[in-house]
C-alpha cells in the first residue's frame, strides 16, 4: 500500500504470522447471529458450525470477539441429538474439568474470556467426520446515537466478528499474549466462513426484522435504526437475574431534562493515534473527525492537539487559545500526519491527563484503533491523572476496534465511546462528542436511596444533550425510595427525580423478563477490573453469582460418555482468523518473521532430531546436548532416540503420561528407555506402557500422540508442565 508504513512489532512469546488457509478442511463451517431487541437491551445468540475434516479426532482453538459490554449468559454443545448445557465455573477449574474430559476421550467445549471482547473457544475429542454446533448467548445493551441534520436519534447494534492485531509493546509487558495473537489469513477473503445476522427490533411501532447475509468475518456487524424521542426524567424497568440469582435488579435511564441554552467554554485536549494500524482509511477517518472538533471550537476555548505512535508529540506545541491562525495550524498540521510506528499510548495519555486551567471543564478525546494488549496499562493512568473537572471520551476507529479499551476509557473517564468507520459516520461522532464536551447538561449524578442496595457503574458519566444515562441497580426487596440528584451543568442549580419502588409483593408497572442481573453482574465486574484488581477474589464471587462469564469464571460443556479413544492419535487445529477490514498487514506488523514455527531436522547418521536454530515453542535447549548432559550414555549404533517438547497430562507416583505433537510424516517413537528433564533438571527415567500409550507409527506430521511410561521412581513434575522427552536412549 503506497505511503504505507510499518508498526514497531516487538517480538513476544508467540507473535502472530500470516498463514495460508485450505477452506476444504477449515473446521468451522457456518456461523449466524439471531438477535432481539427491546428498551435500548439485546439478545444476541451466536451458534457457530463446526465438523472435523480429518481421519482422527479433532480439538479445535479459535479467538473470537464478543460485546465487549455485554454479559455472556449461555452456553451450549449440540453433539447431534445431544444437547449440553455449560455451566460457569472458577477459570482454573474450568480448564481443569475440560482437561480431564479430554484425557478421557470425552466431547468438551470452553469459553475462556481474555479481554472484555476477546474469548479463547475450545472444543475437544470431534470424532471424525462429525458435526458439532456451539451457541454463545449474550446480552448486551444498545447505544443511542444522536442524529444529524434532519435525522433524529437512533439506536445502534454492534457485534463484533474479528479480533484485531495488538501491539504489546515489549517482552513481559503483556504476559497472554499468545492469547490474543492469532494467525491471520494470507489472503483477503481465504477464511471460507461467512456470517449471517437476523435482527428482530422491537418498539412502540411493533416489530421489524433486519438481516445481513454471507459477510465476511473481517468486520463489527452494526446496524441502526430510528429511535422514538424519551420521555424526560428517569423511570425504571425491572428483571430478574439468571436462575439461581433469586436477586431484585433494575435498569434506571435518566433522559436529560433540558439542553442548556449556551456550550461552556472547552480545554480540549484531541488526542490521535497514528501507529502503523492505522494506516491507510483508518488515519484518515480519525483525522477527520479531529478537523471536525477543532471546527467546533469558539472563542474562548483552547485546544491541543497530541499525536502519538512510538512516542507522543504536540502538534500545537502545547495548548493554545482558539483564533482563526492558531486553527489553521493545526489542521495544517493533521493534514500532513501520516500512520507508522508503535502504539506507545501510556506516555501520551499522561501528556494529555495533565491538569489545565483551575475550575475548567477539560475535555479529552481519544481517536484510535485501540489495538494494544496493555489496555489495564492505559486505563489505570486515566484513573489516576483525570482530574475532578476533566471528562475522557473515545473514537473507535475502524472495523474491527478493541472495544476492551475503548469502552473502559471511556468508563474510567465518565465520558462517550463513539466509533467511525466510514466518511459518512464521521459527521454524527462530531456533533455526539461536541454536545458530550460543550453541553452537558448534569454533573455529578448520584443515586442513593434505601430501595437500591448497589450501583453499576458505581460513579455513572454526566448526562449529555440527546443522550439519556443508563445505569444497572440491585434493589432492596422490601423497597423504599430511589432518589436521583444531580447539578445542572455550569450552574448550581441542582435537579433531583424520586421514585417510591413497592416491595417485591406489590410490585406493578414495567417489569422485564430479561436477566438484568446478569448485566448488573457485568457492570460490577467492570468496576472491579477498572481499579485495577482483575484478579480479585471479588469477580469470582460477583461472576458466580450471577452465573456469567469474566477472565476469572469460564463456561465448559462436558459429555458424560467418552466419543473416542482417549489413547488415539489426535489433531490440534488453532483457526486462523482474517485481517481486518481496511487495516493492512504489513502495517499491523504481521509480515514480521517472529512467531515463525521451529525448523525440525532429522539426522541420518544418528537418526536424533536437532533443532534447526534451537529454539522450540520458546523454550532454548540443545535436544542431543540435554540428552548428554542429564543421561550417562548416548550409543550411535543402537535404535536412534529423539527428543521433543511435551506437556503432561497426568502424574501419579511413577506413572506419567505425557503429550506430544509428531514433528515429521512417517514418525514412530523408538523403542528403549525414556528420559524426561524440565528446566534443564532431570525429571526421572522410565520405560514405554504400549498398552496405555497411542499406537508406535508411523504416524503423520502434527498429530497429537499419548505416551504412558512408568517410572523406576515417583515423578518429579506436575499436571500441566511442559517438560522434555528423550526416547531411544539405552538403559
Amino acid at each position: 500500500m503506497p505511503g504505507t508504513h510499518v508498526m514497531e512489532a516487538p517480538a513476544g512469546p508467540r507473535g502472530a504470522k500470516l498463514v495460508s488457509v485450505d477452506g476444504r478442511t477449515f473446521p468451522l463451517e457456518a456461523a449466524r447471529v439471531s438477535a432481539s431487541t427491546s428498551g435500548g437491551i439485546a439478545c444476541s445468540t451466536l451458534v457457530q458450525t463446526y465438523r472435523n475434516p480429518c481421519a482422527e479426532p479433532l480439538e479445535v482453538v479459535y479467538t473470537l470477539p464478543l460485546p465487549a459490554d455485554g454479559a455472556v449468559i449461555g452456553y451450549t454443545m449440540r453433539l447431534g441429538e445431544r444437547v449440553i448445557r455449560g455451566e460457569v465455573q472458577p477459570r482454573e477449574e474450568a480448564k481443569a474439568a475440560y482437561e480431564k474430559a479430554m484425557f478421557e476421550g470425552r466431547s468438551a467445549a470452553l469459553l475462556e474470556q481474555d479481554r472484555d471482547d476477546t474469548f479463547t473457544q475450545r472444543l475437544g475429542s470431534l470424532p471424525a467426520g462429525l458435526q458439532a454446533e456451539i451457541t454463545i448467548e449474550v446480552m448486551h445493551p444498545l447505544a443511542f446515537l444522536i442524529g444529524t441534520g434532519e435525522l433524529g436519534p437512533e439506536w445502534e447494534y454492534r457485534f463484533p466478528t474479528v479480533v484485531g492485531p495488538r501491539y504489546t509493546g515489549i517482552g513481559g509487558r503483556v504476559p497472554d499474549v499468545g492469547r490474543l495473537s492469532p494467525d491471520r489469513a494470507e489472503s483477503l477473503g481465504e477464511i471460507p466462513t461467512r456470517i449471517e445476522l437476523t435482527l428482530t427490533t422491537i418498539d412502540q411501532a411493533g416489530a421489524e426484522v433486519r438481516r445481513i447475509e454471507s459477510m465476511p468475518l473481517d468486520r463489527d456487524l452494526v446496524v441502526r435504526w430510528a429511535a422514538g424521542e424519551g420521555a424526560i426524567g428517569a423511570h425504571l424497568v425491572e428483571g430478574p437475574g439468571l436462575p439461581g440469582d433469586d436477586g431484585r435488579y433494575g435498569l434506571l435511564t435518566i433522559t436529560p431534562p433540558r439542553a442548556p441554552a449556551v456550550s461552556f467554554a472547552r480545554d480540549l485536549t484531541i488526542l490521535i493515534d497514528a501507529s502503523g494500524s492505522m494506516a491507510g482509511p483508518p488515519i484518515e477517518w480519525a483525522k477527520d473527525v479531529a478537523s471536525g472538533l477543532l471546527r467546533s471550537l469558539d472563542e474562548g476555548d483552547r485546544f491541543e492537539l497530541i499525536a502519538f505512535s512510538s512516542q507522543p508529540r504536540s502538534l500545537t506545541g502545547g495548548i493554545v487559545g482558539v483564533s482563526e491562525r492558531t486553527v489553521r495550524e493545526a489542521l495544517g498540521g493533521l493534514a500532513q500526519l501520516s500512520a507508522g510506528g508503535g502504539t506507545e499510548m501510556a506516555d501520551a495519555m499522561v501528556k494529555a491527563l495533565r491538569p489545565l486551567r483551575p475550575n475548567s471543564q477539560h475535555q479529552i478525546v481519544l481517536i484510535t484503533d485501540g489495538e494494544i494488549g496493555f489496555e489495564d496499562e492505559i486505563v489505570a493512568r486515566i484513573i489516576k491523572g483525570l482530574g475532578d473537572g476533566a471528562r475522557l471520551h473515545t473514537v473507535g476507529v475502524g472495523s474491527a476496534p478493541n472495544r476492551t479499551l475503548t469502552s473502559r476509557a471511556a468508563r474510567a473517564g465518565r465520558g462517550v465511546e463513539s466509533f467511525v468507520c466510514g466518511d459518512g459516520e464521521v459527521p454524527a461522532t462530531v456533533k455526539r462528542l461536541v454536545a458530550a464536551t460543550s453541553r452537558p447538561v448534569l454533573t455529578d449524578v448520584k443515586i442513593a436511596a434505601r430501595a437500591v442496595r448497589g450501583v453499576a457503574p458505581a460513579r455513572p458519566k454526566d448526562v449529555f444533550a440527546g443522550q439519556p444515562l443508563v445505569v444497572a441497580l440491585e434493589l432492596e426487596p422490601k423497597g423504599g425510595t430511589l432518589e436521583v440528584e444531580g447539578r445542572v451543568a455550569g450552574t448550581t442549580e441542582q435537579w433531583s427525580w424520586r421514585l417510591t419502588v413497592p416491595p417485591v409483593a406489590m410490585r406493578e408497572g414495567r417489569l422485564s423478563t430479561l436477566p438484568l442481573g446478569a448485566l448488573y453482574g457485568r457492570e460490577t465486574i467492570a468496576d472491579i477490573e477498572m481499579h485495577g484488581a482483575r484478579s480479585d477474589d471479588r469477580v469470582v464471587d460477583v461472576a458466580m453469582r450471577h452465573r456469567i462469564a469474566s477472565r476469572e469464571t469460564s463456561l465448559v460443556a462436558l459429555s458424560e460418555e467418552p466419543s473416542v479413544d482417549p489413547k488415539s492419535p489426535r489433531r490440534r487445529v488453532t483457526l486462523p482468523v482474517e485481517v481486518p477490514a481496511f487495516v493492512s498487514a504489513e502495517a499491523a506488523g504481521l509480515m514480521s518473521p517472529h512467531g515463525m514455527r521451529t525448523r525440525v531436522a532429522m539426522s541420518r547418521a544418528t537418526g536424533s532430531m536437532m533443532v534447526a536454530d534451537r529454539v522450540f515453542d520458546g523454550l532454548f535447549l540443545g535436544a542431543e546436548g540435554a540428552a548428554r548432559t542429564l543421561f550417562r550414555k548416548i550409543r550411535s549404533d543402537v535404535s536412534p532416540f529423539i527428543s521433543v517438547q511435551a506437556r503432561v497430562l497426568s502424574v501419579e507416583g511413577n506413572i506419567l503420561v505425557i503429550e506430544f505433537e509428531t514433528p515429521s510424516d512417517g514418525f514412530s517413537w523408538p523403542a528403549g528407555a525414556v528420559g524426561v528433564t524440565q528446566d534443564g533438571s532431570d525429571v526421572g527415567k522410565g520405560t514405554i506402557d504400549g498398552q496405555r500409550s497411542s499406537p508406535q507409527g508411523p504416524h503423520a506430521k502434527g498429530l497429537l500422540l499419548r505416551l504412558t511410561i512408568i517410572g523406576t521412581a515417583d515423578w518429579r513434575c506436575n499436571i500441566g508442565d511442559d517438560v522434555w522427552i528423550i526416547v531411544g536412549l539405552t538403559a
